[in-house]
């Protein structure tokens, strides 16, 4: 069994996918526009006091207030009577989501300046690199200065054994080793699995739908047993889903029904083992008798879907790539061509990219554009296609 992690780098996006057997198990993604506070420390102000919600409201120096309950707030700090403007230091529980500030809770220190500021940053890729779990065969990490860091969080954790290895002039690891392609799968609705069955799955703001179909899977047991193998394969890929796509709050999925008694113990009790592998907690509840699942897992950061895509259309129900993203790979994709054609080329030869005014304008503001330049040697024009889809985009090189 192969134990693979790669690290694909460009200022402002770091990803990071474990592979165990060519297949991915687990995937970080860190934009630098979208940050992630859960874990910060800060020296925050107390800008309001709700005593009906029992909470106070610190400013952090996000913009938004953040949200703390009195009630967990030491009684050495105020308690419930501490006042506005005091100052204190807190640390982030949980993201902001759906327009509401981060949850945080206060710490207990001493000597605290009255200026709003950061006080520890969580490290976000070595916490990663913690949880994963057995030997790591390979690390391979595009960026030199993030090869250093991985290596000092590694030697942190005294894992021993594993090859670290840094890629100058591969701005298509992910390409090459079948991480984008797995990683596009993960922004579909439908999965397929293994048996010809498949997955629907429908990620809302308020709750995930999942649809368990039998599809082109038989099975010579008849339907009992079809549907319950069905099951226990589907149990194991949701599961993995709701780890790599990071979903949160409420989960419904509705498996096949069966009607043995001990094929539903069977299925929970396999569902269970697998959601045993996730990180983040989770409550699982029981099977309703028409087959219904439900289960609530807890939030941990934002979702692959609100790093990777934007919403679009009516109420925001559509999904569409997100456009630096899309900038994002058109980096990539000019970088490598130029290094492809490096035996051929001519210095005079102009790079470019061609793409809708919302990627090229993404690009304009990106750190990355800068760093693809000193790489390839030239300058980068980009120009717009009005009548581009926001995914669609041309690189010459």
């Amino acid at each position: 069994m192969t134990n693979e992690i790669y690290i694909d780098y460009l200022p402002g996006l770091i990803r990071a996918a474990r592979l165990v057997n060519e297949k991915i198990e687990d995937f970080l993604v860190l934009r630098d526009d979208k940050p992630q506070v859960a874990g910060n420390q800060y020296i925050g102000r107390i800008a309001g006091i709700d005593k009906g919600l029992g909470a106070a409201f610190v400013d952090i120096g996000l913009g938004q207030s953040g949200f703390l309950p009195l009630q967990n707030i030491p009684k050495s700090l105020g308690g419930h009577n501490v006042s506005e403007g005091t100052y204190l230091c807190v640390e982030v529980v949980r993201e902001a989501f759906d327009g509401k500030g981060v949850r945080l809770k206060a710490l207990v220190k001493e000597n605290i300046p009255n200026k709003i500021h950061v006080v520890k940053s969580f490290d976000r890729l070595g916490a990663w690199l913690q949880r994963q779990k057995g030997h790591i065969d390979l690390i391979e990490v595009t960026d030199a200065a993030l090869a250093g860091q991985v290596k000092k969080s590694l030697d942190a954790l005294s894992v021993e054994g594993s090859i670290l290895k840094h890629s100058a002039k591969r701005p298509d690891l992910f390409e090459v080793v079948g991480i984008e392609e797995q990683i596009e799968l993960l922004l579909q609705t439908e999965i397929l699995l293994p048996s010809g069955g498949n997955l629907l799955l429908e990620q809302g703001r308020t709750l995930t739908a999942i649809d368990v179909n039998k599809g082109a899977m038989q099975h010579n047991g008849g339907v009992e047993m079809l549907h319950y193998h069905l099951n226990l394969e589907a149990a194991a890929e949701i599961a993995r889903q709701l780890r790599l796509r990071n979903i949160a709050g409420r989960v419904i999925i509705d498996f096949p029904y069966m009607k043995l008694a001990e094929y539903k113990k069977k299925l929970q009790a396999a569902l269970k083992a697998c959601l045993s592998n996730d990180s983040v907690g989770h409550k699982l509840l029981p099977l309703y008798m028409t087959g219904l699942q439900e289960l609530t897992r807890k939030r941990s950061g934002l979702s692959l879907q609100d790093l990777l895509l934007r919403p679009v259309g009516i109420g925001g129900l559509g999904q569409e790539k997100d456009p630096t993203i899309v900038g994002y790979e058109a980096l990539r994709r000019l970088w490598s061509e130029n290094i492809r054609n490096s035996h051929v080329q001519a210095s005079h030869v102009q790079a470019s990219i061609a793409a809708s005014y919302m990627v090229i304008q993404s690009l304009k503001d990106c750190a990355a554009l800068p760093y693809v330049e000193e790489k390839i040697g030239k300058k980068i024009t980009l120009s717009v296609e009005p009548e581009a889809d926001v995914s669609d985009y041309a690189v010459f090189e």
